[in-house]
């Protein structure tokens, strides 16, 4: 009895202590495998851990172990989760060295399912023959994935996301019986699609984005019938969409942006009947979107932008009940914009941008009462706004821009409470400023420049927006002063007014913007001086004020703007000194004072630290400038347009100029926006208005005045030294501005010779040396000009042949070499004395008389046919007595030789009877 009690103690304690082992999670029975501990030791011995993350690697049960996981039952590893954090400033692991014994350890983990490395620094192949792909490797990892990788049959999910894999994925992979997610996205794998991946019979998921896939994607796609998830964006696949597609009746989601496909969107799609998102953006596609779409009963995005499709957007759009966004834009979409748009009351956002849509704008836009943005701009839209727009509650933004709308804008728009953004610049509106705009409080941008917008701004119009910070007026019809109380708008960094008919004085309040960063005030009627009110706490980047009607000086406090980097005064009345107002613009990328009355001596004016490093464009064209041209210009490393002309400045040209960086290799050119961008909100950066070149610059170029904008005044190189009192000779440093464009020298003193190697200037498409006293020949390398297009050495002291031969036989005016009496040769009417006979044929004057004299043989016989042939049938056709006995003698003779040959032959007979007789 004893005994048994004993035996009952002992079973009650092996019990309780199983029970507590079952409770914490620990079974004695299935500890660590030891053969995989010393596997993931070996493993270890590869890596610095600076972090310490496998400190705890050292105990006897492996399965305890940080980032370890093992199977509850059989105490095999089947997860390493050693991720980095992202956070941390440096990885968590460093690969050091023995690659092959990283492999080999883990491939002893056979029934390893899971396996993350992602945020460390792994470099070296970790893809060698036998490891192949598992899940969660995201690091920065080289190399091929090995066709061996079939080998790893309990795979489940492969992550080798964001590493720099090269290579083509392995036909083998189709071997993975049981991979469900597949993600091998953000490296460098080219290659095709293998058509073994339709033996994925359990695939959910593939990401094979931001790689170098080419190729066409293969038609046993269709078999992956468990298939939810395609993401192949980013790659350069090519072909069509297989029509088997429509056989992945799960498929939930498709993204093939960013590829080269073409032919047509399959109709088959309308069987994949789980479809939320179908992105098909930025390829070749074809044809019209299928009518089938509105099948998709559960699709809530549509992005087909930048493709080639055409046809009209169909009309059974309007049965996808759940449709959230739409974007079509970019393609050559035609037709109206159907009724049925009106049904989608999900819809959050439209955009239909850049298509050739006609006709109006449906007014069942007004129901769809979730909607926050719309986009129609670049179309060919035409009448009126609706005024059902202003039943869209949740509108944010409304771009109707370059249409052909016409007719007031709707005063409904004034209930939208959240609308921020508002573009309907290049209409045809006709309309005056609307007041009720005004009451927009949330409103962040309003456009209306070429709109035919007129009448005058309201002067209370800055204490309305209190958010406002973009106002876009230009190219309008605009009347009236600027509005004192715009300055009162603490958000406002963009107010474009330019190409108007404002008047009136520019007001101080100006002074008072802290916000401002861009003025365009430009082409008004303008008037008085320029407010001298500046400070140094203002952000100002772009200030326009040309051609107005401004008058006074330079406004000496402009010069604490540090910020700015592009001043306009251009084509006004300003005058006295520049010395001091500029030398502290130390961030100026464009400075253009033209067409003013500007003095003072130009060392002075660019003295301090003007533009040293950063200045693109200066001109200071028809001015009263004077002195010297100041070596200090050579230093401005950035300068690539020079205009000087037109003022008063005396000396020599400096041979620095040769040495120019941009003119010498224009491949030096920063575009860089010079503007801090820290500074702008992501709205105003896509403005671009941060560009150097935004505003106009006009040129004197190829013999007339040309305006440059933006791309093309970004690519001009030029100097214009013209119609100033230089002397000296041309120096000859300047043929290494091997990327100049255009030269011009003329109107001044200068003398000597033109540079004899100046056919080096391969890019010069325009050179004037014309009204000055250059003297010798024209060097035979301006035939080697090969761009020239513009040439004018007019009223000089040249002699000697004009060189011929590649683009001058193009220039076949004779006034670009007026007022050189010494010139000769073609284009002139003057020979040169010495003209060479061609040596290819010693002859050619004897044969080119020989055949001047059968020319004139020619043309006297068929002149002697001429008057002999009209001067008989002439008269027979006006003279009527003549006609008559012309033909009346011609008759004669008919009958005659007619009467004669009947006679001989008569005669023939006899003889030739009698001849048979006498036989």
């Amino acid at each position: 009895m004893r005994e048994t009690f004993r035996a009952m103690l002992v079973l009650v304690a092996v019990l309780f202590f199983g029970a507590a082992e079952f409770c914490s999670g620990r079974n004695t029975s299935f500890s660590c495998i030891e053969r995989e501990r010393e596997a993931l030791l070996k493993f270890k011995l590869c890596f610095h851990d600076p972090l310490h993350m496998l400190s705890s690697w050292k105990s006897n049960d492996c399965c305890e172990w940080r980032g370890v996981g093992c199977d509850k039952n059989s105490g095999y590893v089947v997860s390493l989760q050693l991720r980095g954090s992202i956070s941390d400033q440096q990885p968590q692991l460093y690969l050091i060295d023995n690659v092959e014994e990283v492999v080999s350890s883990l491939l002893k983990l056979r029934y390893l399912e899971h396996l993350d490395f992602s945020n460390n620094n792994f470099s070296g192949n970790l893809i060698p023959h036998s490891f192949g792909l598992m899940k969660q490797l995201s690091n920065q990892l080289n190399g091929s994935i090995s066709d061996s990788i079939g080998q790893l049959y309990k795979l489940k999910s492969i992550d080798l996301s964001g590493n720099q894999l090269s290579g083509s994925i392995p036909n083998s992979i189709g071997q993975l019986s049981k991979l469900e997610s597949i993600d091998l996205s953000i490296n460098q794998l080219s290659g095709s699609i293998p058509d073994s991946i339709g033996q994925l019979s359990k695939l959910k998921s593939i990401n094979l984005a931001l790689n170098q896939l080419s190729g066409s994607i293969p038609d046993s796609i269709g078999q992956l019938s468990k298939l939810e998830s395609i993401d192949c964006f980013a790659n350069q696949l090519n072909g069509s969409i297989p029509n088997s597609i429509g056989q992945l009746s799960r498929l939930e989601s498709i993204d093939l942006i960013g590829n080269r496909l073409s032919g047509n969107i399959p109709d088959s799609i309308r069987q994949l009947s789980n479809l939320e998102s179908i992105g098909l953006s930025g390829n070749q596609l074809s044809g019209s979107i299928p009518n089938s779409i509105g099948q998709l009963s559960k699709l809530k995005s549509i992005n087909l932008v930048l493709n080639q499709l055409s046809g009209s957007i169909p009309n059974s759009i309007g049965q996808l009940s759940k449709l959230e966004s739409i974007y079509l834009s970019s393609n050559q979409l035609n037709g109206s914009i159907p009724d049925s748009i009106g049904q989608l009351s999900r819809l959050e956002s439209i955009d239909f941008i850049s298509n050739r849509l006609s006709g109006n704008i449906p007014d069942s836009i007004g129901q769809l009462s979730n909607l926050e943005s719309i986009g129609l701009s670049g179309n060919q839209l035409s009448g009126s706004i609706p005024n059902s727009i202003g039943q869209l509650s949740k509108l944010k933004s409304i771009d109707l821009f370059s249409n052909q709308l016409s007719g007031s804008i709707p005063s409904s728009i004034g209930k939208l409470s959240k609308l921020e953004r508002i573009d309907l610049s290049g209409n045809q509106l006709r309309t005056r400023f609307p007041d009720w705009l005004q009451l927009q409080k949330t409103i962040l941008k309003i456009d209306l420049s070429n709109a035919s917008i007129s009448g005058p701004l309201p002067e209370n119009i800055g204490h309305m927006m209190p958010m406002l910070q973009q106002l876009y007026l230009a190219n309008n019809l605009m009347n009236g002063s600027v509005p004192k109380s715009l300055c009162n708008l603490k958000y406002l960094e963009v107010l474009d007014l330019s190409n108007n008919m404002l008047s009136g004085n520019i007001s101080k309040s100006l002074c008072n913007s802290k916000s401002l960063i861009f003025l365009d005030l430009s082409n008004n009627m303008l008037s008085g001086s320029i407010p001298n009110c500046w400070r140094e706490d203002q952000s100002f980047m772009f200030i326009d004020l040309s051609s107005n009607n401004l008058s006074g000086v330079f406004p000496s406090t402009m010069a604490l703007l540090s910020s700015l980097n592009i001043l306009h005064l251009n084509n006004n009345s300003l005058h006295k000194g520049l010395h001091v107002a500029l030398k502290n613009f130390i961030s100026l990328v464009v400075l253009d004072l033209g067409e003013n009355k500007f003095s003072g001596n130009l060392t002075s004016i660019v003295g301090g630290e003007i533009g040293n490093h950063s200045l693109k464009v200066l001109r200071l064209r028809k001015n009263l400038v004077s002195g010297y041209i100041p070596l200090k210009l050579c230093s401005f490393s950035q300068l690539q347009i020079l205009d000087l002309a037109d003022n008063n400045l005396i000396g020599r040209i400096p041979h620095c100029f040769g040495k120019l960086p941009i003119m010498v290799n224009a491949t030096q050119l920063s575009h860089e926006q010079y503007w801090d961008q820290e500074l702008l909100m992501e709205h105003f950066k896509e403005t671009n208005l941060g560009n150097w070149d935004q505003a106009p610059l006009k040129e004197v170029v190829k013999g007339r005045y040309l305006e440059y904008r933006q791309i093309t005044l970004k690519l001009e190189i030029i100097i214009d030294l013209s119609s100033n009192n230089l002397i000296g000779s041309i120096p000859e440093e300047l043929i290494f501005l091997k990327d100049l464009h255009s030269l011009n020298l003329s109107w001044n003193h200068l003398s000597g010779k033109i540079p004899e190697k100046i056919g080096q200037m391969e890019n010069l498409e325009s050179l004037d040396f014309s009204k000055n006293d250059l003297s010798g020949t024209i060097p035979n390398s301006v035939s080697s000009l090969t761009k020239l297009s513009h040439l004018n050495l007019s009223y000089n002291n040249l002699s000697g042949p004009i060189p011929t031969g590649n683009q001058l036989q193009t220039l076949e005016d004779p006034t670009i070499y007026d007022g050189n009496p010494q010139l000769c040769g073609v284009p002139l009417f003057k020979k040169c004395p010495n003209d060479a006979l061609p040596p290819t044929n010693a002859n050619f004057k004897d044969n080119d008389e020989g055949a001047l004299t059968r020319m004139w043989f020619y043309i006297v016989v068929m002149l002697g046919f001429a008057a002999g042939f009209w001067g008989v049938v002439g008269t027979l056709i006006f003279v009527k007595s003549w006609r008559y006995t012309y033909f009346q003698w011609v008759d004669d003779v008919q009958h005659w030789m007619l009467v004669v040959i009947t006679l001989k032959v008569a005669r023939f007979k006899k003889i030739f009877n009698d001849n048979q007789d006498g036989q």
